[in-house]
């Protein structure tokens, strides 16, 4: 009988311990809820090293572990890194004095020599060291899958330490927040070792830094100083506009950038014809001599089919940044041109359409996407989705209600992006669901249609209102950035650009 209830207690706490796991691990709001502690029983305490204690609105932790907990995973990190260094300890102790002598004149002639190559830790192969003479020697690496603060920070001071450092840091930036593949640093005193700082970048603009004065940690961020250059590019459309803009020794990211711009205006995967040109006068930014990308787009012209297109940067009356023909009417219209970038498009709108599977002549009253599965579909302009099912033929299918008696309808989907259901609102650009097959299609595309006040009409010849124009009380500083773009166009010297000053209304 006894042996009956044991085996019985085990099955019993199996099932607890099993449903607890999958609930944890598929249900959010369950697993917020339970003790740190249980949570590292059932395996699911990585949001300790940065990722389920996120709150993505704030970029603060929802949910902080206990600073036991954080000293009790610290403490881990600290024995596994002593013996890691116990194991190489011994290891160089076996080593032959010979090949210690040679291994210290090699470290030598390295350190004697000139060479832009950077120097590997010995201790530590991850880190490259970088001798400052002002802030010491600084060890740079990259956070890893799996890394933690705690881990990071192990080898250079002690748990104590760890969780001043954390403290000092919380109220700007969170070290349980740390992303895998962004830059850090490691400041110590070159000649005994002593832990000075800790450099995060948390993104493309900001550091955070953490100083130890004595015992006393203190924390601070820092604004990422880039060198801007302003410069003109120029080219021609032989193929698509990414090659045209790669093929000018510029980065595809130009390219869409210069695809939302005038987004509203042309579509990129209809309408371009060989020889169309484009100029765009943009901020290149670099850091340390390499080149990390563009910064704003100042102005751009685009001739496509013989009709000159122009942008140019100016602040809407929010404050925020938009584009304006020279006329000062704006290029934003409540509707893109089209619901993919840089696709191929393989059947368009048509009243008499042979249809690819039941071979009969019928109306196409869209235009059909084709696209690699899985590509992300986004909405044309802002509204509300009406529906997100299954409609027949058209398979998986999202339609949006929009202002003025339009509605954009998106059909074959793959799958619908989260949290798209019916009721909710969408925006312009925003990921509504991904390319498939799903209904009566012959292969994977995107099948796009437009209704205006309940009829279909033909996307490409639709015509839809802009937003606000420049305001006639701001149509002097208007003028004054067209007249400065449009000087940069005909050949004025841009050695001299500011960008706090130059572009900045009058």
């Amino acid at each position: 009988m006894q042996k009956k209830w044991i085996v019985g207690g085990v099955a019993a706490a199996c099932v607890v311990w099993t449903t607890l796991f999958f609930l944890a691990r598929w249900n959010e709001e369950f697993r917020q809820s339970l003790p740190v502690p249980l949570l590292v029983v059932l395996g699911h305490d990585d949001g300790v090293r940065g990722g389920e204690w996120d709150d993505a609105s704030s970029g603060e932790s929802s949910r902080r572990p206990t600073p036991e907990h954080v000293i009790e995973v610290f403490s881990s990190d600290i024995a596994a890194v002593h013996a890691a260094e116990e194991d190489q300890a011994a290891d160089s102790e076996e080593k032959q004095p010979d090949d210690a002598t040679e291994a210290t004149d090699e470290t030598a002639e390295t350190e004697e020599g000139d060479t832009d190559e950077p120097r590997v830790f010995e201790e530590n192969p991850r880190y490259t060291v970088e001798l400052d003479p002002e802030r010491g020697e600084i060890l740079h690496s990259e956070v890893l899958k799996g890394d933690s603060a705690g881990k990071l920070l192990a080898a250079w001071m002690n748990a104590n330490d760890y969780t001043a450092a954390l403290n000092a840091a919380k109220p700007l930036y969170s070290l349980t927040n740390i992303k895998a593949g962004h830059p850090f640093a490691v400041i110590r005193d070159p000649a005994d070792g002593t832990f000075r700082a800790f450099r995060y970048e948390i993104d493309g603009d900001r550091i955070l830094e953490i100083r130890r004065t004595e015992d006393v940690f203190s924390a601070s961020i820092e604004k990422i100083d880039y060198t801007t250059e302003l410069v003109r590019v120029h080219g021609a459309i032989s193929t698509n506009l990414s090659e045209a803009v790669v093929g000018m020794g510029e980065t595809v990211g130009l390219a869409i950038a210069l695809a939302d711009v005038f987004g509203s205006e042309i579509n990129f995967i209809t309408d371009l014809r060989v020889g169309d040109s484009f100029e765009v006068l943009v901020e290149k930014r670099s850091r340390d001599g390499v080149f990390k990308g563009y910064g704003r787009l100042l102005g751009a012209r685009f001739t496509n089919k013989g009709k000159l297109h122009e942008a140019y940067m100016f602040p809407n009356e929010f404050g925020k940044s938009a584009y304006y023909n020279a006329r000062g009417e704006s290029l934003h219209r409540v509707l893109l041109k089209a619901p993919l970038s840089f696709l191929r498009v393989t059947s368009g709108y048509s009243m008499a359409r042979r249809h690819p599977i039941y071979g009969q002549v019928r109306p196409h009253q869209g235009i059909d996407y084709g696209a690699p599965h899985g590509t992300p579909i986004m909405a044309v302009g802002d509204g509300v989705v009406s529906r997100a099912g299954r409609a027949g033929g058209y398979g998986k299918q999202v339609v949006i209600r929009h202002s003025g008696g339009l509605e954009s309808m998106y059909g074959h989907m793959s799958r619908f992006a989260r949290g798209i259901r019916p009721g909710v609102a969408v925006r312009q650009g925003q990921t509504i669901g991904y390319v498939g097959a799903t209904g009566t299609a012959t292969g994977p595309h995107l099948d796009f249609r437009i209704k205006q006040r309940g009829k279909f009409v033909n996307p490409h010849k639709l015509v839809v209102p802009r937003d606000r124009a420049v305001d006639r009380k701001r149509m002097k500083s208007f003028r004054s950035v067209v007249n400065a773009v449009n000087a940069c166009w005909s050949g004025k010297d841009l050695s001299g650009y500011d960008p706090d000053t130059w572009f900045a209304p009058e």
